[in-house]
C-alpha cells in the first residue's frame, strides 16, 4: 500500500497513540467507571493533543529537533505525577434507572445516524488537501514554516510581508500540525485532514459521556450526538484545517468541565477545568475570552454557595496566564490588527456601527437558520431549568454575544467581519449549546425512553 491511503493510515496511527498516551494521563482528570468511559477517551484524545503540541515546543525550546523521543520524552514526564494522582476508587454510577442490555432500536436509529455524520464528515475533510483560506494563510502556513526550519522564526511576527499570516494568533493548532508532521516524517496536509474527524469523534464522545453522566437517557445522549454530527455548518469541508472544530472541541470541554466544577461533582473538575482553559487559550484568541467568561459564569454562579473557590479561580487562570506568557516570551506584544479597540471610548461612533453589525448578521441568515434558531428556543422552552446545563448555556450566550459585538470594532467595517465570520464562527458554539438544551431536556423525558 503507497500513497494517500498509506499516509492516512500512518497519520491515524500517530493520533491513536497521542489518544493512547493521553488516554493514561487522563486517569488524574476523569474517575474511574463505566459512565466516564466515553469522557475519559475524549479527554484522553485532549490531553494527547495537547501533549504533541508542546512536545513541539520544548524540542524547539532545547534546539532539538521533534519527533517521537520528544514527544515520548514529555509524555513519560507528565505521565509520572498523573499516575501519582490518578483516581483509584471507581465513582459511583449516576442515578437512575438501569438501562437495558440491548441498545434499543430507537438508539440504534440514533447511533447509525452518528456513524452517518462521522463517515460524511470523513469524506468531506479527506476529498482533497485541506484547502480553506485561513489554513493556507495562518495555520497551516505556520505549522508548515515550523516543521520546514525545525524553528520558530522570528520573521513570521516581524515581516510585514507576512501580515497576512495574522502573527497575533495562538500557536497552538501550527504547533499540532507540526508535531504530526514531524512523527509521520513528512509534511501532507492531505492525510493530515483526518485530525478533524478524530476531533468529531471526541467532541460527539464528549457530548454523550457528559450527558449520559448528568442523568441523560441513552437515546436523548446520542440524538443530541446525532444531530451534532449532522451540523454541517461546522463539519464541512471549508472548516477542515481552519480552528473552529477545534475550539468547539475545547470550549465543549470548557463547558462540561465548569458546570461540574460549580456542583462539584468529583475531584477532578478542577484538573479538566484546567486542560481545557489551556486548549482553549492555545487555540484562538476568543479561547481567552470563552476562559474569561467561564470565570465571570463561575462566580454569578458561585454567588449564593459562599463565595467564588479559589482552586476554581486557579484552575481557569493559570493555564490561560501560562499561555499568554509563552506566547509573549516567543513573539512579544503584537496588537489585534483587524479590530480598531479605541472605539470603545466612542459610544457616538460605536453605537451605529453595532446596529449595523445586527441588522448584517439579520439581513445575512439564511431561512434554514431562522428555523433552525425557532427549533431551539421550543426545546428551550421545553426543557426544564439545569444547574447542570445553565453554565454552558451562559457560556454559549457570552460567545455569541462577542461574535455579534466584535463586527462593530472591525477596521475594514461591520458587514466584512459578518459576511466572512460570523456565521462559522458562531457555529463552533453547537456542541455547547447541544450539551446545554439536552440536559435540560433530560428530566422530560425520564421514564418515556424505550
Amino acid at each position: 500500500m503507497t500513497g494517500l491511503p498509506l499516509s492516512v493510515l500512518s497519520v491515524a496511527a500517530i493520533l491513536l497513540a497521542a489518544g493512547a498516551v493521553g488516554y493514561a494521563v487522563a486517569a488524574s482528570l476523569v474517575p474511574r467507571g463505566g459512565a466516564w468511559r466515553a469522557e475519559r477517551l475524549s479527554w484522553g484524545f485532549a490531553a494527547g493533543l495537547a501533549l504533541l503540541a508542546v512536545s513541539v515546543a520544548v524540542a524547539f525550546s532545547l534546539n532539538a529537533t521533534p519527533g517521537w523521543l520528544s514527544f515520548l520524552g514529555l509524555a513519560a514526564i507528565v505521565g509520572l505525577p498523573a499516575r501519582l494522582f490518578r483516581f483509584r476508587d471507581r465513582a459511583p454510577e449516576p442515578a437512575g434507572p438501569p438501562e437495558p442490555a440491548d441498545l434499543g432500536r430507537v438508539s440504534a436509529i440514533f447511533l447509525a445516524i452518528v456513524l452517518l455524520g462521522v463517515s460524511l464528515y470523513a469524506l468531506r475533510a479527506l476529498t482533497e488537501p485541506m484547502w480553506a483560506n485561513d489554513y493556507v494563510a495562518i495555520w497551516g502556513f505556520k505549522g508548515k514554516t515550523f516543521f520546514a526550519e525545525r524553528e520558530v522564526p522570528d520573521r513570521l511576527f516581524r515581516w510585514l510581508s507576512l501580515s497576512f499570516s495574522h502573527p497575533e494568533y495562538p500557536l497552538g493548532l501550527p504547533m499540532l500540525y507540526a508535531g504530526i508532521a514531524f512523527l509521520l516524517g513528512r509534511w501532507d496536509d492531505h492525510a493530515m485532514a483526518l485530525l478533524f474527524p478524530f476531533l468529531q469523534v471526541a467532541t460527539l464522545l464528549a457530548l454523550y459521556g457528559w450527558l449520559r453522566r448528568r442523568g441523560a437517557g441513552r437515546p436523548l445522549a446520542l440524538a443530541a450526538a446525532a444531530l451534532l454530527s449532522q451540523f454541517e455548518p461546522l463539519y464541512r469541508a471549508f472548516t477542515t484545517g481552519m480552528a473552529e472544530v477545534p475550539l468547539s472541541f475545547g470550549v465543549l470541554l470548557l463547558g462540561t468541565s465548569l458546570a461540574d466544577r460549580i456542583e462539584r461533582t468529583d475531584r477532578g473538575a478542577s484538573r479538566r477545568l484546567a486542560l481545557a482553559a489551556l486548549v482553549c487559550t492555545a487555540t484562538k484568541n476568543e479561547g481567552l475570552y470563552f476562559v474569561a467568561a467561564a470565570f465571570l459564569v463561575a462566580a454569578f454562579s458561585a454567588i449564593s454557595r459562599k463565595g467564588f473557590a479559589a482552586r476554581a479561580a486557579a484552575a481557569l487562570a493559570l493555564p490561560a496566564a501560562l499561555v499568554v506568557a509563552a506566547h509573549r516570551l516567543i513573539r512579544g506584544s503584537l496588537p489585534l490588527r483587524d479590530f480598531d479597540f479605541s472605539l470603545l471610548s466612542k459610544p457616538a461612533v460605536l453605537l451605529p456601527r453595532l446596529a449595523e453589525s445586527i441588522a448584517s448578521a439579520v439581513s445575512r441568515t439564511p431561512p434554514a437558520a431562522w428555523i433552525g434558531l425557532a427549533a431551539l428556543g421550543i426545546l428551550v422552552a421545553a426543557g426544564r431549568a439545569s444547574p447542570a446545563g445553565a453554565p454552558l448555556l451562559a457560556l454559549a450566550a457570552c460567545g455569541f454575544a462577542a461574535y455579534l459585538f466584535l463586527p462593530s470594532l472591525a477596521v475594514e467595517g461591520p458587514a466584512w467581519l459578518v459576511e466572512t465570520a460570523f456565521f462559522r464562527t458562531t457555529a463552533a458554539l453547537a456542541p455547547l449549546v447541544a450539551a446545554g438544551l439536552a440536559v435540560r431536556l433530560a428530566p422530560v423525558f425520564v421514564n418515556r425512553e424505550p
